[in-house]
């Protein structure tokens, strides 16, 4: 013999999930993911890849230059050898991507993440992003990009995605 079973559900509790989705899907919502969830780890994965001189997106930075070793070498400026950092002369890219905070905001599409918050106002640092993203023709400079996310990346946010969405309290829109 069957049994039967009953279930029942507080319209309230549902009514109050729905609404927590519907929250957490605003562009203020997803803003506010961006900003705490995202944010932090695009910021870990370029502290990281400047650690450990490249990583999964990226590849392992190509080796200096000879020339280069040899000018760092004489140099006084180095105090940690001429082969190594990769990708750190002055500090000051290094110092401008990993001392950068993101910055989230509601927007006519949705939500934007912008890391670093900022572009650097000096022009010295825009160069150099721009030469570590993508190389030069000349002098000949090969890329060692600081930035960059892969598929593993997106997985990471389409699960935290799901988490925030299950989990969404509302913040106040003027917040973000």
């Amino acid at each position: 013999m069957a049994s039967l079973m009953d279930v029942e559900v507080e319209a309230d509790s549902v009514l109050l999930m729905l609404k927590r989705m519907v929250n957490a899907l605003q562009p203020y919502g997803v803003a506010n993911f961006l900003e705490t969830q995202v944010g932090p780890y695009v910021k870990k994965r370029a502290v990281d890849r400047f650690r450990e001189e490249g990583d999964d997106v990226s590849g392992p930075w190509a080796p200096l230059k000879e020339s280069t070793r040899e000018i760092r070498y004489s140099s006084t400026e180095y105090q940690t050898g001429a082969a190594h950092p990769i990708n750190v002369r002055t500090g000051r890219l290094e110092k401008y991507v990993t001392g950068s905070q993101p910055l989230a905001y509601a927007n006519s599409f949705g939500a934007s993440l912008r890391y670093p918050a900022r572009a650097s106002s000096k022009k010295e640092i825009r160069d150099k992003m721009r030469t570590a993203q993508f190389g030069l023709q000349s002098p000949p400079t090969v890329a060692r990009p600081v930035l960059g996310l892969n598929e593993h990346d997106l997985l990471f946010v389409i699960t935290a995605f799901n988490f925030h969405l299950s989990s969404y309290d509302t913040p106040h829109p003027g917040s973000l």
